[in-house]
């Protein structure tokens, strides 16, 4: 029990820190690629300590293309921990795969269940943690209800694939274990 929580806390803090700065460069880059004035304070109490200098129009934009942004992080995240649980899984890869990967010494991709579920569940829990909070921003109407659209959807796409592959490593295991007795 102690190794899965300290793997899971592991696990948890790079989607964490990239869910932050994903939300804070996007509105750096959707406020200069708008002309927007958006800069740190530190004297403020929010939680991201930067304030907004813009009209209600421009924070529709700043919020809703800054959602955006962040949940691109997270996805691109989420996909390459998919990428390695449906590829690159020790359990079920091919011979040609693992030749590739170690003519260029890249065996280190190769993941474990172990390893690949727990880093799975944590990502996929970030996915939907910033579906959520885009739904926050959506019902407080800064944030276009096609930005919740879409990440609903990717979040419902990227879970399906996901307990889609954790079902399949189930049965295999199963599979293992009555072929062994």
């Amino acid at each position: 029990m102690k190794k899965t929580l300290l793997s899971l806390i592991k696990y948890s803090l790079f989607p964490a820190l990239l869910l932050v700065i994903g939300k804070i460069l996007g509105v750096y880059f959707v406020a200069s690629m708008f002309r927007m004035n958006v800069e740190f304070s530190m004297n403020d109490y929010n939680i991201f300590f930067f304030k907004a200098s813009v009209s209600a129009s421009q924070l529709l934009t700043l919020s809703s293309y800054s959602d955006i942004f962040m949940f691109l992080t997270i996805v691109l995240g989420m996909s390459f921990v998919l990428f390695r649980a449906l590829v690159l899984h020790d359990s079920h890869i091919s011979s040609n795969t693992v030749f590739k990967l170690a003519k260029y010494n890249l065996l280190d991709l190769i993941g474990t269940s172990f390893e690949l579920y727990h880093s799975g569940i944590i990502w996929l829990l970030f996915t939907w943690i910033s579906t959520v909070l885009i739904y926050i921003n959506c019902s407080k109407g800064i944030t276009y209800v096609w930005v919740l659209f879409i990440a609903v959807v990717f979040s419902i796409f990227f879970s399906i694939i996901f307990a889609r592959d954790l079902i399949s490593e189930i049965n295999l295991t199963n599979d293992e274990s009555k072929n062994r007795l």
